[in-house]
């Protein structure tokens, strides 16, 4: 009896210091974007930035096979506004029906090309170019992964920077304009850029809740990560990164967060001091879910990437370790010590009172702080109507939802270990 009591009370005390750890990154999160929000512009009329002048991006898209979504993709990236630019679509093991979509999509042609192989990727099949008037190269290549096809890419591009977009990101046309900016202000230092904003506002109980959510995530995992120059990519971002960098620390091993974590290990290692700078407007977001099964999907998805990024016992990164791997599971296992002690009668019924209401109203005062933050530092993104029914969200978010949730960030991180 003792036992659980003691563990129970140590358990409160972890989630009590969890609510305030992710409380002041929404607060330092905050403070960051003020002073990048004050520096952007959202003029897009820079006659230099749409000139040959400026370094040229490599925009490096995979694909499996042909679906619409893909295809429609490839569209958009080739109507992105830079002036100099292409896309390097890697077609990873396609069957021989997804190829020829695809050669009468694009209206592909053959070319003979070879390049250096600066990182590790399976065999090149062929290259094609388009007979349209577009900037663009297709790679077919064995079968190897998504990683394996990144790569690739990297070896097909020509140019010194890479670009990389969130398949489930709405990003707009001037995307790249934006996003070299940052690059060019500290070329020497800066190695990726992530570009990336909350959801759109949208109805519905399971939008609202995806946009509580995307806010936390955009003030402490975003501006957060970059006030410390711990940046990762988050959901909905559009990233640039330097192929210098790329190559130097062995290509992809996995996905962007992989790439990332790599990147700060290897900066850290060799003492380069390497940047990691994010653009924190509406240049690209995750559109918010409408449904509980989207929201369930974009949550998982989210979660697993994660766990593929940091592992098990992760040696950086901590804070956001402890957010979204240790806390749902010691408030999981909270709820279970305080719910059997109560029923039992073998804890205090005032020390099992303290479990909701650390879970609960911690949730619930850090997701209100997100509204308010996201709105003092956009002011007017937000009607009034709807920042009142987003703060009122709160409440069936953590009670019920968050629960609920937690289990799925437990199962996903683990998937993705």
């Amino acid at each position: 009896m003792m036992l659980l009591t003691i563990t129970l009370a140590a358990l409160v005390l972890v989630l009590t210091v969890f609510a305030a750890a992710a409380f002041a990154g929404l607060l330092k999160g905050y403070a960051e974007l003020r002073r990048s929000l004050l520096s952007v512009s959202d003029e897009f009329s820079n006659i230099l930035l749409k000139t040959p002048t400026v370094p040229g991006i490599s925009v490096i898209v995979t694909a499996a096979g042909a679906s619409p979504e893909s295809r429609v993709l490839v569209r958009r990236l080739l109507n992105l506004h830079y002036g100099n630019h292409e896309v390097v679509l890697v077609l990873d093991g396609p069957t021989s029906d997804d190829l020829e979509t695809w050669i009468a999509e694009l209206r592909l042609v053959s070319q003979d090309r070879a390049w250096p192989q600066h990182v590790p990727a399976a065999e090149v099949l062929d290259a094609y170019v388009s007979r349209d008037p577009v900037r663009l190269i297709v790679v077919h290549k064995l079968a190897g992964g998504r990683a394996d096809a990144l790569n690739a890419g990297v070896n097909a591009a020509q140019y010194p920077v890479m670009g990389l977009i969130d398949e489930s990101a709405e990003f707009i046309p001037e995307l790249l304009l934006r996003l070299v900016r940052p690059l060019l202000q500290a070329w020497d230092l800066t190695v990726a850029v992530s570009g990336v904003a909350p959801p759109a506002a949208a109805g519905g109980l399971p939008a609202r809740i995806a946009m509580l959510e995307g806010m936390r995530i955009w003030l402490a995992r975003a501006a957060g990560g970059r006030a410390s120059n711990r940046l990762l990519p988050t959901p909905g971002a559009c990233l640039l990164i330097k192929r210098e960098a790329v190559v130097e620390v062995g290509g992809f091993r996995a996905g962007a967060a992989e790439l990332f974590c790599d990147l700060h290990a290897f900066s850290g290692k060799k003492e380069r001091a390497w940047r990691f700078a994010l653009v924190p407007s509406a240049v690209s977001y995750r559109p918010a879910a409408a449904t509980w099964s989207e929201l369930r999907t974009q949550t998982q998805a989210d979660q697993r990437q994660l766990g593929a990024a940091l592992g098990v016992l992760p040696r950086s990164f901590v804070g956001l370790y402890c957010d979204r791997a240790l806390r749902p599971l010691c408030e999981t296992a909270a709820w279970m010590l305080a719910f059997a002690g109560w029923w039992a009668g073998t804890v205090p019924v005032a020390l099992a009172l303290l479990v909701p209401l650390v879970s609960i109203g911690g949730g619930v005062i850090n997701s209100i702080t997100a509204v308010v933050l996201r709105e003092f530092a956009q002011p007017g993104t937000t009607a009034p109507l709807a920042l009142a029914s987003l703060c009122l969200t709160a409440i069936p978010e953590n009670l019920g939802y968050r629960q609920w949730r937690n289990l799925q960030l437990v199962a996903g991180y683990l998937k993705g270990c």
